[in-house]
Protein backbone atom coordinates (compact mmCIF):
# COMPACT_ATOMS: atom_id res chain seq x y z
CA UNK A 1 0.00 0.00 0.00
CA UNK A 2 2.87 2.62 0.82
CA UNK A 3 4.75 1.79 -1.73
CA UNK A 4 2.03 2.27 -4.67
CA UNK A 5 0.88 5.88 -3.14
CA UNK A 6 4.04 6.85 -0.92
CA UNK A 7 2.89 10.70 -1.37
CA UNK A 8 -0.72 9.67 -0.05
CA UNK A 9 0.68 7.42 2.53
CA UNK A 10 3.01 10.56 3.64
CA UNK A 11 0.40 13.07 3.83
CA UNK A 12 -1.44 10.48 6.14
CA UNK A 13 1.15 9.49 8.21
CA UNK A 14 2.50 13.70 8.53
CA UNK A 15 -0.83 14.63 8.89
CA UNK A 16 -1.97 12.59 11.69
CA UNK A 17 1.32 13.10 13.32
CA UNK A 18 1.08 16.54 13.30
CA UNK A 19 -2.75 16.19 14.87
CA UNK A 20 -1.21 14.45 17.84
CA UNK A 21 1.09 16.79 18.01
CA UNK A 22 -0.47 20.17 18.34
CA UNK A 23 -3.11 18.09 20.91
CA UNK A 24 -0.30 16.85 23.08
CA UNK A 25 1.53 20.65 22.70
CA UNK A 26 -1.39 22.77 24.05
CA UNK A 27 -3.00 20.32 26.86
CA UNK A 28 0.52 20.18 28.41
CA UNK A 29 1.63 23.52 28.55
CA UNK A 30 -1.64 24.48 30.16
CA UNK A 31 -1.26 20.97 32.41
CA UNK A 32 2.17 22.64 33.49
CA UNK A 33 0.73 25.25 35.27
CA UNK A 34 -1.58 23.29 37.45
CA UNK A 35 -0.37 19.51 37.56
CA UNK A 36 1.91 18.30 40.67
CA UNK A 37 5.52 18.76 39.39
CA UNK A 38 8.50 18.74 42.05
CA UNK A 39 8.70 20.34 44.17
CA UNK A 40 5.00 21.34 44.44
CA UNK A 41 3.67 17.91 44.14
CA UNK A 42 0.26 18.82 45.97
CA UNK A 43 -0.75 21.20 43.74
CA UNK A 44 -4.04 19.37 43.15
CA UNK A 45 -4.91 20.27 46.68
CA UNK A 46 -3.99 23.51 46.89
CA UNK A 47 -5.48 27.03 47.09
CA UNK A 48 -3.31 30.28 47.22
CA UNK A 49 -4.00 34.06 48.31
CA UNK A 50 -1.63 36.41 47.24
CA UNK A 51 -3.68 39.43 47.01
CA UNK A 52 -5.39 41.64 49.63
CA UNK A 53 -7.48 44.96 49.18
CA UNK A 54 -8.04 47.39 51.78
CA UNK A 55 -11.65 48.85 51.56
CA UNK A 56 -12.95 51.56 54.05
CA UNK A 57 -15.44 50.41 55.99
CA UNK A 58 -18.02 53.73 55.36
CA UNK A 59 -17.90 54.20 52.01
CA UNK A 60 -16.54 50.61 50.71
CA UNK A 61 -14.07 52.38 48.50
CA UNK A 62 -11.00 50.57 47.70
CA UNK A 63 -8.08 52.28 48.83
CA UNK A 64 -5.43 50.00 48.38
CA UNK A 65 -4.43 46.40 47.42
CA UNK A 66 -1.51 44.50 47.68
CA UNK A 67 0.23 41.26 48.97
CA UNK A 68 -0.50 40.54 52.35
CA UNK A 69 0.94 41.44 55.83
CA UNK A 70 1.55 38.56 58.91
CA UNK A 71 -0.81 39.72 60.80
CA UNK A 72 -3.53 39.54 58.16
CA UNK A 73 -2.49 35.67 57.43
CA UNK A 74 -2.07 34.54 60.87
CA UNK A 75 -5.53 35.84 61.26
CA UNK A 76 -7.46 34.84 58.12
CA UNK A 77 -5.77 31.76 56.99
CA UNK A 78 -3.69 30.14 60.15
CA UNK A 79 -6.08 30.10 62.42
CA UNK A 80 -8.03 27.76 59.93
CA UNK A 81 -8.98 24.38 61.05
CA UNK A 82 -9.90 22.28 58.16
CA UNK A 83 -6.55 22.25 56.03
CA UNK A 84 -3.88 20.43 56.77
CA UNK A 85 -1.29 23.33 56.40
CA UNK A 86 -1.10 26.67 55.75
CA UNK A 87 2.24 27.89 54.69
CA UNK A 88 3.69 31.51 53.98
CA UNK A 89 6.05 32.86 51.55
CA UNK A 90 7.62 36.20 49.76
CA UNK A 91 7.27 36.50 46.08
CA UNK A 92 10.53 35.83 44.74
CA UNK A 93 13.17 38.78 45.31
CA UNK A 94 15.81 39.48 43.16
CA UNK A 95 19.13 39.67 45.44
CA UNK A 96 22.82 39.85 45.31
CA UNK A 97 25.18 36.47 46.43
CA UNK A 98 28.06 37.33 47.29
CA UNK A 99 31.12 34.95 49.26
CA UNK A 100 34.86 36.20 49.79
CA UNK A 101 36.56 36.26 46.39
CA UNK A 102 33.55 36.12 44.47
CA UNK A 103 32.47 38.95 42.30
CA UNK A 104 28.94 38.11 43.32
CA UNK A 105 25.77 36.28 41.42
CA UNK A 106 22.32 38.02 40.69
CA UNK A 107 19.82 35.17 41.64
CA UNK A 108 16.39 34.88 43.40
CA UNK A 109 15.48 34.61 47.22
CA UNK A 110 12.44 33.24 48.69
CA UNK A 111 11.98 34.22 52.13
CA UNK A 112 9.18 31.05 54.15
CA UNK A 113 8.35 29.59 56.92
CA UNK A 114 9.36 25.94 58.07
CA UNK A 115 5.91 24.79 56.70
CA UNK A 116 6.93 25.25 53.47
CA UNK A 117 9.75 21.99 54.05
CA UNK A 118 6.62 20.02 54.72
CA UNK A 119 4.53 20.74 51.84
CA UNK A 120 7.38 20.83 49.23
CA UNK A 121 9.15 17.92 48.57
CA UNK A 122 12.82 19.11 47.59
CA UNK A 123 15.53 17.25 46.82
CA UNK A 124 18.19 17.65 49.05
CA UNK A 125 21.38 16.89 48.52
CA UNK A 126 23.36 17.72 51.36
CA UNK A 127 22.54 18.87 54.66
CA UNK A 128 19.42 19.39 56.38
CA UNK A 129 16.21 21.98 56.03
CA UNK A 130 15.89 24.46 58.38
CA UNK A 131 13.52 23.27 61.32
CA UNK A 132 10.62 25.06 63.09
CA UNK A 133 13.04 25.69 66.12
CA UNK A 134 15.23 27.43 64.25
CA UNK A 135 12.65 29.57 62.64
CA UNK A 136 11.48 30.64 65.59
CA UNK A 137 14.56 31.62 66.33
CA UNK A 138 15.40 33.50 63.79
CA UNK A 139 18.41 32.03 62.95
CA UNK A 140 20.01 33.48 59.58
CA UNK A 141 20.04 30.19 57.90
CA UNK A 142 19.83 29.68 53.91
CA UNK A 143 18.98 26.55 51.96
CA UNK A 144 21.12 27.43 48.41
CA UNK A 145 20.20 25.45 44.95
CA UNK A 146 23.13 23.39 42.93
CA UNK A 147 23.11 26.13 40.97
CA UNK A 148 24.12 28.64 43.51
CA UNK A 149 26.06 26.23 45.59
CA UNK A 150 28.48 25.69 41.80
CA UNK A 151 28.41 29.49 40.97
CA UNK A 152 29.61 30.73 44.50
CA UNK A 153 32.00 27.66 45.84
CA UNK A 154 32.29 25.87 42.91
CA UNK A 155 30.90 22.38 44.26
CA UNK A 156 28.24 21.04 46.63
CA UNK A 157 30.65 19.46 48.32
CA UNK A 158 31.72 20.97 52.04
CA UNK A 159 29.30 23.59 51.60
CA UNK A 160 27.70 23.41 53.81
CA UNK A 161 28.15 25.56 57.15
CA UNK A 162 30.06 28.40 54.87
CA UNK A 163 28.59 31.55 54.91
CA UNK A 164 27.18 33.70 52.08
CA UNK A 165 26.06 37.17 51.70
CA UNK A 166 22.51 38.37 50.19
CA UNK A 167 22.67 42.27 49.52
CA UNK A 168 25.04 42.07 52.37
CA UNK A 169 23.66 40.21 55.18
CA UNK A 170 25.58 37.20 55.81
CA UNK A 171 23.51 33.71 56.45
CA UNK A 172 24.75 30.19 56.92
CA UNK A 173 24.19 27.28 54.03
CA UNK A 174 22.32 24.66 56.19
CA UNK A 175 21.48 22.71 52.85
CA UNK A 176 21.68 22.02 48.80
CA UNK A 177 18.95 21.47 47.18
CA UNK A 178 18.57 19.98 43.41
CA UNK A 179 17.64 23.15 41.03
CA UNK A 180 14.16 23.70 40.49
CA UNK A 181 11.80 25.00 37.30
CA UNK A 182 10.58 28.58 36.98
CA UNK A 183 7.30 26.63 36.15
CA UNK A 184 6.73 25.98 39.80
CA UNK A 185 5.86 29.43 40.57
CA UNK A 186 5.77 29.44 44.14
CA UNK A 187 8.37 27.79 45.34
CA UNK A 188 11.14 28.46 42.86
CA UNK A 189 14.38 30.26 43.68
CA UNK A 190 18.24 29.84 44.37
CA UNK A 191 17.96 30.64 47.33
CA UNK A 192 15.62 30.18 51.05
CA UNK A 193 15.62 31.87 54.08
CA UNK A 194 13.77 32.30 57.31
CA UNK A 195 11.64 35.28 57.16
CA UNK A 196 12.03 34.95 60.73
CA UNK A 197 15.56 35.94 59.82
CA UNK A 198 15.90 38.57 56.93
CA UNK A 199 14.24 41.53 58.84
CA UNK A 200 11.76 42.61 56.12
CA UNK A 201 10.25 45.75 57.54
CA UNK A 202 6.24 45.62 58.08
CA UNK A 203 3.72 48.05 56.25
CA UNK A 204 2.36 50.12 59.13
CA UNK A 205 -0.20 52.12 56.90
CA UNK A 206 -3.86 50.94 56.55
CA UNK A 207 -4.01 48.83 59.89
CA UNK A 208 -1.17 46.73 58.66
CA UNK A 209 -3.08 44.80 56.50
CA UNK A 210 -0.76 44.54 53.57
CA UNK A 211 3.14 43.58 54.04
CA UNK A 212 5.12 40.88 51.63
CA UNK A 213 3.56 38.03 51.67
CA UNK A 214 1.25 35.40 50.05
CA UNK A 215 0.22 31.82 51.16
CA UNK A 216 -0.38 28.58 50.31
CA UNK A 217 -3.49 26.37 51.71
CA UNK A 218 -3.12 22.86 51.37
CA UNK A 219 -6.44 20.67 52.05
CA UNK A 220 -6.25 16.91 53.14
CA UNK A 221 -8.44 16.52 49.79
CA UNK A 222 -9.64 18.58 46.94
CA UNK A 223 -13.41 17.90 47.85
CA UNK A 224 -12.34 19.87 51.02
CA UNK A 225 -11.85 23.69 48.96
CA UNK A 226 -15.83 24.50 49.39
CA UNK A 227 -15.46 24.00 53.00
CA UNK A 228 -12.33 25.94 53.75
CA UNK A 229 -13.67 28.76 51.42
CA UNK A 230 -16.60 29.34 53.87
CA UNK A 231 -14.32 28.87 56.80
CA UNK A 232 -12.12 31.54 55.43
CA UNK A 233 -15.04 34.01 54.97
CA UNK A 234 -16.38 33.40 58.65
CA UNK A 235 -12.60 34.20 59.82
CA UNK A 236 -12.27 37.22 57.61
CA UNK A 237 -15.60 38.39 58.98
CA UNK A 238 -14.67 37.98 62.20
CA UNK A 239 -10.83 39.73 61.32
CA UNK A 240 -12.84 42.89 59.73
CA UNK A 241 -15.26 42.57 63.06
CA UNK A 242 -11.32 43.52 64.74
CA UNK A 243 -10.45 46.68 62.27
CA UNK A 244 -11.20 50.38 63.46
CA UNK A 245 -11.16 52.38 59.82
CA UNK A 246 -10.81 49.54 57.47
CA UNK A 247 -11.51 45.84 55.93
CA UNK A 248 -10.20 42.96 53.88
CA UNK A 249 -11.50 42.09 50.80
CA UNK A 250 -9.66 39.00 48.91
CA UNK A 251 -10.78 39.60 45.27
CA UNK A 252 -12.60 36.06 45.38
CA UNK A 253 -9.22 34.17 46.39
CA UNK A 254 -8.26 31.66 47.22
CA UNK A 255 -7.67 30.03 43.78
CA UNK A 256 -7.04 27.03 42.70
CA UNK A 257 -3.53 26.72 41.03
CA UNK A 258 -5.06 27.44 37.05
CA UNK A 259 -6.64 30.36 38.05
CA UNK A 260 -3.49 31.65 40.59
CA UNK A 261 -1.69 31.38 36.99
CA UNK A 262 -4.73 32.93 35.14
CA UNK A 263 -4.45 35.39 37.29
CA UNK A 264 -2.44 39.17 36.44
CA UNK A 265 -2.34 41.48 40.00
CA UNK A 266 -5.44 41.59 41.90
CA UNK A 267 -8.27 41.30 39.20
CA UNK A 268 -10.23 38.09 39.02
CA UNK A 269 -9.71 36.34 34.98
CA UNK A 270 -12.66 36.23 33.43
CA UNK A 271 -12.13 31.92 33.27
CA UNK A 272 -15.10 31.45 31.01
CA UNK A 273 -13.23 33.04 28.26
CA UNK A 274 -10.23 31.75 29.49
CA UNK A 275 -11.69 28.16 29.09
CA UNK A 276 -13.08 28.69 26.17
CA UNK A 277 -9.60 30.52 24.85
CA UNK A 278 -7.96 26.84 25.84
CA UNK A 279 -10.50 24.66 24.51
CA UNK A 280 -11.40 25.92 21.20
CA UNK A 281 -7.54 25.47 19.62
CA UNK A 282 -7.58 21.89 20.99
CA UNK A 283 -10.89 21.07 19.29
CA UNK A 284 -9.64 23.04 16.09
CA UNK A 285 -6.39 20.83 16.12
CA UNK A 286 -8.68 17.75 17.22
CA UNK A 287 -11.70 17.76 14.05
CA UNK A 288 -10.01 19.96 10.82
CA UNK A 289 -7.06 17.30 10.31
CA UNK A 290 -9.13 14.64 11.59
CA UNK A 291 -11.72 15.72 9.04
CA UNK A 292 -9.24 16.29 6.50
CA UNK A 293 -7.28 12.67 6.97
CA UNK A 294 -10.58 10.98 6.94
CA UNK A 295 -11.61 12.43 3.75
CA UNK A 296 -8.10 11.35 2.36
CA UNK A 297 -8.69 7.53 4.03
CA UNK A 298 -12.02 7.34 2.37
CA UNK A 299 -11.13 8.34 -1.07
CA UNK A 300 -8.15 5.89 -0.36
CA UNK A 301 -10.34 3.58 0.09
CA UNK A 302 -12.90 3.82 -2.75
CA UNK A 303 -10.22 3.30 -5.18
CA UNK A 304 -9.33 0.10 -3.39
CA UNK A 305 -13.13 -1.19 -3.93
CA UNK A 306 -11.76 -3.13 -6.72
CA UNK A 307 -9.15 -5.20 -4.99
CA UNK A 308 -11.55 -5.66 -2.07
CA UNK A 309 -13.95 -7.43 -4.97
CA UNK A 310 -10.96 -9.85 -6.43
CA UNK A 311 -9.65 -10.55 -2.82
CA UNK A 312 -13.78 -11.52 -1.69
CA UNK A 313 -13.95 -13.41 -5.02
CA UNK A 314 -11.06 -16.00 -4.46
CA UNK A 315 -12.66 -16.64 -1.01
CA UNK A 316 -11.45 -13.64 1.00
CA UNK A 317 -14.45 -13.16 4.39
CA UNK A 318 -15.95 -10.19 5.90
CA UNK A 319 -13.67 -10.29 8.75
CA UNK A 320 -10.81 -11.14 6.73
CA UNK A 321 -11.08 -7.99 4.63
CA UNK A 322 -11.93 -5.70 7.46
CA UNK A 323 -8.82 -7.39 9.45
CA UNK A 324 -6.85 -6.05 6.58
CA UNK A 325 -7.92 -3.03 6.43
CA UNK A 326 -7.63 -2.66 10.67
CA UNK A 327 -3.97 -3.86 10.34
CA UNK A 328 -2.93 -1.43 8.09
CA UNK A 329 -4.34 1.60 9.30
CA UNK A 330 -2.87 -0.10 13.32
CA UNK A 331 0.89 0.13 11.16
CA UNK A 332 0.04 3.67 10.18
CA UNK A 333 -1.68 4.92 12.96
CA UNK A 334 1.61 3.30 15.16
CA UNK A 335 3.90 5.13 12.57
CA UNK A 336 1.93 8.67 13.13
CA UNK A 337 1.75 8.29 16.89
CA UNK A 338 5.38 7.86 17.14
CA UNK A 339 6.57 10.81 14.82
CA UNK A 340 3.73 13.15 16.63
CA UNK A 341 5.10 12.33 20.07
CA UNK A 342 8.87 13.66 18.93
CA UNK A 343 6.92 16.46 17.32
CA UNK A 344 5.15 17.69 20.08
CA UNK A 345 8.50 17.63 22.40
CA UNK A 346 10.14 19.65 19.54
CA UNK A 347 7.45 22.29 19.48
CA UNK A 348 7.34 22.59 23.06
CA UNK A 349 10.86 23.42 22.70
CA UNK A 350 10.55 25.80 20.08
CA UNK A 351 7.81 27.32 21.69
CA UNK A 352 8.94 27.25 25.27
CA UNK A 353 9.16 31.18 25.60
CA UNK A 354 5.42 31.14 25.41
CA UNK A 355 3.96 27.89 26.71
CA UNK A 356 5.66 27.95 30.03
CA UNK A 357 5.89 31.62 31.05
CA UNK A 358 4.03 33.10 33.92
CA UNK A 359 2.54 36.21 34.86
CA UNK A 360 4.04 35.98 38.21
CA UNK A 361 7.75 36.72 37.02
CA UNK A 362 6.30 40.00 34.47
CA UNK A 363 9.40 42.12 34.72
CA UNK A 364 11.43 39.62 36.12
CA UNK A 365 14.62 38.27 34.29
CA UNK A 366 13.06 34.48 34.57
CA UNK A 367 13.68 32.35 31.74
CA UNK A 368 11.14 29.59 30.61
CA UNK A 369 12.45 26.20 31.11
CA UNK A 370 10.51 22.95 30.10
CA UNK A 371 10.11 20.59 32.87
CA UNK A 372 11.09 16.89 32.31
CA UNK A 373 7.89 15.69 34.21
CA UNK A 374 5.32 18.18 32.49
CA UNK A 375 6.25 16.60 29.24
CA UNK A 376 5.70 12.80 30.16
CA UNK A 377 2.14 12.68 30.36
CA UNK A 378 1.25 9.07 28.62
CA UNK A 379 -2.76 9.76 29.11
CA UNK A 380 -2.53 13.38 27.29
CA UNK A 381 -0.06 11.24 23.88
CA UNK A 382 -2.90 8.23 25.01
CA UNK A 383 -6.40 10.19 24.03
CA UNK A 384 -4.87 12.10 20.89
CA UNK A 385 -3.77 8.99 19.45
CA UNK A 386 -6.76 6.97 20.49
CA UNK A 387 -8.88 9.49 18.71
CA UNK A 388 -7.16 9.97 15.33
CA UNK A 389 -6.58 6.14 14.90
CA UNK A 390 -10.41 5.71 15.24
CA UNK A 391 -11.22 8.74 12.75
CA UNK A 392 -8.67 7.02 10.87
CA UNK A 393 -10.22 3.63 11.45
CA UNK A 394 -13.41 4.05 10.91
CA UNK A 395 -13.11 6.55 7.51
CA UNK A 396 -11.61 3.16 6.26
CA UNK A 397 -13.68 0.39 7.79
CA UNK A 398 -17.23 1.80 6.47
CA UNK A 399 -15.90 1.54 3.12
CA UNK A 400 -14.60 -1.73 3.51
CA UNK A 401 -18.16 -3.06 5.32
CA UNK A 402 -20.17 -1.55 2.51
CA UNK A 403 -17.75 -3.55 -0.23
CA UNK A 404 -18.06 -6.85 2.26
CA UNK A 405 -21.82 -6.67 2.10
CA UNK A 406 -22.67 -5.85 -1.88
CA UNK A 407 -22.11 -8.69 -4.94
CA UNK A 408 -18.91 -9.61 -6.10
CA UNK A 409 -19.43 -8.65 -9.59
CA UNK A 410 -20.92 -4.87 -8.39
CA UNK A 411 -17.28 -4.56 -6.50
CA UNK A 412 -15.61 -5.83 -9.29
CA UNK A 413 -16.77 -2.54 -11.28
CA UNK A 414 -15.70 -0.34 -8.68
CA UNK A 415 -19.09 0.65 -8.06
Amino acid sequence: MMKESPWLTFISIFGTALAISFIMTIIISHQAMYKNIAPETARERTLYVKWVGVQDKLTESTQANGYLSLKTIRECFQSLEIPEAVSITSPAQSRLATVPGNPGERCFVLFTDDVFWKICSFNVLRGNLYTKAEFDAGIRKVVISEWLARRMFGTIDQVVGKTIQFSFITYTVCAVVADVTPRTTFSYAHAWVPFTAAGIPEIKGSENIMGHYKCMIVARSSSDFDEIRDEITRQTEQYNNTLVDHKVYFYDQPDTKYVEEMRFGPGMPNMQSIYLSAILPILIALLVPAINLSGLTLSRMQERVSELGVRKAFGSTRAGLLGQIVYENIVVSVISGMLGLLLSYWFLYLLKDSMFTSSTYFGMDVTAEVPVSALIRPEVFLIAFLFCSFLNLLSACVPAWRVSSIPIVESLKGE
